[in-house]
């Protein structure tokens, strides 16, 4: 035999009696025998791989003798590192019977305390609920998650168009100043809305580049991404704090606005005073991410036709929004269980970002992102539902094709009592089961529903020029609300219905309805402040024409429609102390002149939805330019097209000439000065009632433009 067999054969003995040697220490020590087996260090099997070469290199030389202490330190490796595995597999096998016993008697008060906390957080990670959860209030929280990653429109846009789309968005520049100062009206306007949008940008220079976001626009934020351009600075003192922790699981949160905040929202009242939109704008360059001035000047900025900077603006407010939340609110809007108090005037704000967002994302047709905005909103007060989202969160579900999600929130129990008089909801339900592939349940849905609302058909019929059947024909709503409800579903679900397939089943429907049915009981409830609020919030003349007298008179701001009764006020600031000491108005502790210019400022907004020619330009810029003077034949359409009555304007334009009057003698900008109300809700420029003309006399000039106003009316 050669001498490589033998030292073959001598290292397989030698690992056999290692191995018996072990099983021997293992009976005997049990579980303490691992401490006694030596480390070996992970480069033996290296250096047994070079013994073997050497032995190889010996033996094909002659051979030399073996060391045999050598080859036993290099083969004890193998056994042991096979012993210690099987050791680490009884030990995890222990541990998990050990847990699954019960807790021993000999331990010390400490140690079962910690026993304990650790089996109820297995039992809790493992779905497991303690006592006291009402199941109800866990189902509706469920239905009211919000997923962050659809709050997004930048991810919607790029699943519908792709990146590249994105990616083409910042390809237009604007055109140099030069090239359009001198071009027609609409370039002189388009001019104007790019100078507003160069000095809402990032100013400054810094290492070359503007003065923009620059790692901060990467940070993930909740609501909204942030983008480079924006100009660099803090949230001013927004921040969000834990007012409640309920019984039933959910928070309730709340905006906070430190002293600093305070100062600057005082300046924002100053500036909303002085009604120079200028002022508006500077205080945002100094302020940048100031909800109240950045809400101000997008809504300049819409009245402008400029949506593009005015939807900007609002994601810059929903940026900061979101860069003052607290740590926990993201994981509790993720779960259904974060809430606000509308009450409170810093979280309205939120209200009213988030809503004028949803409306610039509809001009855009990013539906799944409107969507889950307005669950967001549902969510953060299901009970109350200020903004009365019931009213259209079916339009929205059905247009992202949320059918089922929809079904599901809208028949919750929690949620039926407060669109139970609601036949949109009911008329939508049916609509997405059909449109869900159950078609039976869908057309059984729509045939109740259209026989409890057949004026809600008709209206919409009317809208889709389709012939109504018998039981259809000429039904109309026997109360305001009811009357209400049917305007809102008619040019808002019209779309909806307007395919072949729709509107096919529409009319099997509706003709399958006996003429006799029973209708709904009366609806003789009154509109509620939400509603209302709904419908101003809405900006459609021929809605705002429904509601009463009592809710358009406390329009007094376009920055806080509608606050409530019972607002809660956190603070009060310089410019409204100032105020509280001046004059008072009856209900309110506001002056009679800031009262009148609010007034005036939501009837200025009615007409800018109304008429388009209603155009908020300064006087200055357009001189010389030629004006657009409607015709008789202009007006009346867009008053039939609007659905307004005649007498509703006659006397929204005398109420408007009354206050103008007031304004004009109680101390307000006098003669030779512009009344510009650009800065003050929709459409609140002094020039352009109906048909105006331009007069130096800013007097004379207020009643030359109200008469116009009154006499195409009437015309």
């Amino acid at each position: 035999m050669s001498s490589r067999a033998l030292r073959k054969a001598q290292r397989e003995r030698e690992e056999q009696e290692q191995l018996q040697k072990l099983k021997h220490e293992e009976a005997e020590e049990g579980e303490d025998g691992e401490d006694d087996v030596p480390a070996v260090s992970a480069k033996a099997s290296a250096f047994a791989m070079l013994g073997e070469e050497e032995d190889e290199v010996d033996d094909d030389e002659g051979g030399a003798p073996l060391d045999t202490n050598e080859e036993q330190s290099t083969t004890a490796a193998v056994p042991q590192k096979s012993a210690k595995k099987k050791k680490k597999k009884r030990g995890k096998a222990k541990a998990a019977q050990a847990q699954a016993e019960p807790i021993p008697d000999d331990l010390d008060e400490i140690d079962k305390a910690l026993k304990q906390l650790s089996t109820s957080r297995t039992s809790a990670h493992a779905g497991t609920t303690s006592a006291g959860v009402n199941a109800a209030v866990d189902e509706t929280n469920r239905l009211l998650a919000i997923d962050t990653s659809h709050l997004h429109a930048q991810n919607e846009m790029r699943r519908l168009f792709g990146r590249a789309a994105l990616e083409q968005q910042d390809d237009d520049e604007p055109p140099a100043a030069n090239q359009v100062a001198g071009g027609n009206r609409r370039q002189q306007r388009r001019a104007h809305q790019m100078g507003l949008a160069q000095a809402l940008r990032g100013q400054g220079n810094v290492g070359g580049r503007s003065g923009g976001l620059a790692a901060m626009a990467l940070r993930r934020n909740i609501f909204i991404q942030g983008k480079e351009e924006w100009p660099i600075a803090t949230g001013g003192g927004l921040g969000m704090e834990i007012e409640e922790k309920r019984p039933d699981g959910t928070i309730l949160y709340r905006f906070v606005h430190n002293r600093m905040y305070q100062d600057v929202q005082s300046q924002f009242e100053m500036c909303v005073e002085s009604m120079d939109p200028n002022r508006l704008v500077l205080l945002l360059q100094h302020n940048p991410y100031h909800i109240s001035t950045l809400l101000q000047v997008s809504e300049i900025a819409k009245q402008e036709r400029d949506h593009s900077t005015s939807g900007d603006l609002l994601e810059r407010a929903l940026f900061s929004f979101g860069r003052a939340v607290h740590s926990t609110f993201a994981k509790n809007l993720g779960e259904g269980k974060a809430r606000l108090d509308f009450r409170r005037p810093e979280n309205r704000e939120f209200w009213l970002a988030s809503w004028r967002y949803m409306q610039n994302l509809s001009m855009r047709g990013t539906w799944r992102t409107v969507y889950e905005w307005t669950k967001l909103l549902l969510s953060l007060s299901p009970e109350v539902d200020p903004y009365a989202l019931w009213l259209v969160l079916d339009q929205y579900a059905l247009r992202s094709r949320q059918d089922l999600d929809y079904l599901n929130l809208s028949r919750n129990a929690t949620f039926k009592a407060a669109h139970k008089d609601m036949p949109n909801v009911q008329l939508s339900q049916g609509l997405a089961e059909f449109k869900g592939g159950n078609k039976g349940k869908g057309k059984q849905i729509l045939f109740t529903a259209i026989g409890r609302f057949p004026w809600v058909v008709a209206r919409l019929m009317h809208e889709l020029n389709l012939d109504p059947p018998p039981a259809v024909w000429g039904k109309e709503p026997r109360t305001e609300k009811e009357k209400l409800h049917s305007e809102l579903y008619a040019t808002r679900a019209k779309d909806v219905w307007n395919t072949p397939e729709n509107a096919a089943l529409l009319t099997e429907i509706a003709a399958a309805i006996p003429p006799d049915t029973p209708s709904a009981p009366i609806n003789a409830d009154d509109l509620t402040s939400s509603e209302a609020r709904h419908v101003l919030l809405s900006d459609t003349p021929a809605l705002i024409a429904l509601l009463p007298r009592h809710f358009t008179a406390r329009l007094t701001s376009a920055s806080d429609p509608l606050a409530p009764e019972d607002s809660i006020s956190s603070y009060t600031t310089t410019r409204s102390r100032t105020a509280d000491s001046g004059p008072h108005h009856p209900n309110g502790g506001i002056s009679d002149a800031a009262e009148s210019l609010r007034e005036l400022q939501g009837l200025h907004g009615w007409f800018a939805n109304l008429f388009p020619w209603f155009r908020p330009t300064d006087s200055e810029n357009e001189a010389g330019d030629e004006l657009h003077r409607p015709s008789e034949e202009e007006i009346e359409t867009r008053i039939r097209e609007a659905g307004v009555s005649e007498e509703t304007i006659v006397e929204r334009t005398q109420r408007m000439m009354m206050l103008q009057q007031r304004l004009m003698g109680g101390g307000m900008p006098g003669e030779g000065e512009e009344l510009g109300l650009g800065a003050f809700g929709p459409g609140l420029r002094q020039r352009g009632a109906v048909g105006e003309a331009p007069d130096r006399e800013v007097e004379q000039g207020l009643r030359a433009r109200v008469e116009d106003a009154d006499e195409d009316a009437e015309g």
